[in-house]
């Protein structure tokens, strides 16, 4: 598995044919600001597509996170790489399809070693006389996936493949199964998700001041009972433009701050 380089910025790779979209959300909890994600979307060559982000928060703990998500022409997922920095660990995390549903593989490892090896750029430690650990398996096993199931991740990014996918008009619900990352161990959790298209309206927003926007409400379901309820608005391309969740008595969400759209999807 190839590692997430945060020095890519976002679409050196070879395999990128075009840029789609990118922009930059401003993260803020309890209406305070927490950090910014910065992102884009691409189209592969060859066909489908990749989705990458990069996170930056003060919040819970400060942590920097990069994920990388690619999918064929018809927006189904193929693999879903995902880098977690904080408080002196690195995590890798790797979902990918297989036969037989998604293998998952997450790793750890100090983060002096792991940042050390890329400054040097051999892939080599630069002091020979010192051998980093190699970086432990925290989690390995293949999980069931199918047609009805996403991978999910907590970038507010992740909404613009599920709506692309989801079968959804105005005023319809639709229901799915999302193989969910959670943080900060990056380990697979299974939920249930139900979209919901509410309606069609002006709001305000950073990047336009009277934006037509589609409201969507989604709800999530575990074995736990809670129904957290997010509010999400996105713009006529699907792309999230500002972000409402309430967990408990704390309020999350995020706004885009910057955004360009040069299609091609």
């Amino acid at each position: 598995m190839e590692d997430i380089d945060p020095a890519d910025a976002l679409d050196n790779s070879d395999r990128i044919a075009r840029r789609i979209a990118h922009g930059v959300y401003r993260i803020v909890h309890n209406r305070k600001e927490v950090g910014e994600e910065l992102w884009g979307i691409f189209g592969l060559r060859g066909g489908g597509y990749r989705l990458m982000t990069e996170i930056d928060l003060k919040w819970p703990v400060p942590n920097q996170q990069r994920a990388q998500l690619d999918l064929d022409t018809d927006w189904r997922e193929r693999k879903l790489s995902v880098q977690l920095d904080s408080q002196g660990k690195r995590r890798n995390a790797y979902y990918q399809l297989v036969a037989g549903g998604a293998e998952v593989d997450v790793f750890e490892e100090p983060l002096r070693y792991a940042e050390a090896i890329k400054a040097n750029g051999s892939g080599e430690a630069p002091f020979q006389a010192i051998t980093p650990p190699k970086p432990k398996r925290m989690f390995g096993d293949t999980l069931p996936f199918d047609e009805t199931t996403y991978f999910d991740f907590g970038s507010t990014l992740m909404n613009f493949v599920h709506l692309k996918r989801l079968p959804l008009r105005l005023g319809t619900k639709a229901q799915m199964r999302a193989l969910v990352v959670t943080q900060p161990s990056l380990e697979p959790l299974t939920l249930s998700q139900v979209y919901a298209y509410v309606r069609n309206e002006v709001i305000t927003t950073t990047v336009q001041p009277a934006l037509h926007a589609c409201r969507y409400t989604i709800e999530e379901h575990s074995e736990s009972g809670n129904t957290p309820t997010t509010t999400l608005w996105t713009d006529e391309h699907g792309v999230a433009i500002r972000l409402e969740a309430a967990v408990g008595r704390d309020t999350h969400g995020c706004e885009l701050v910057s955004y360009a759209w040069q299609g091609g999807n």
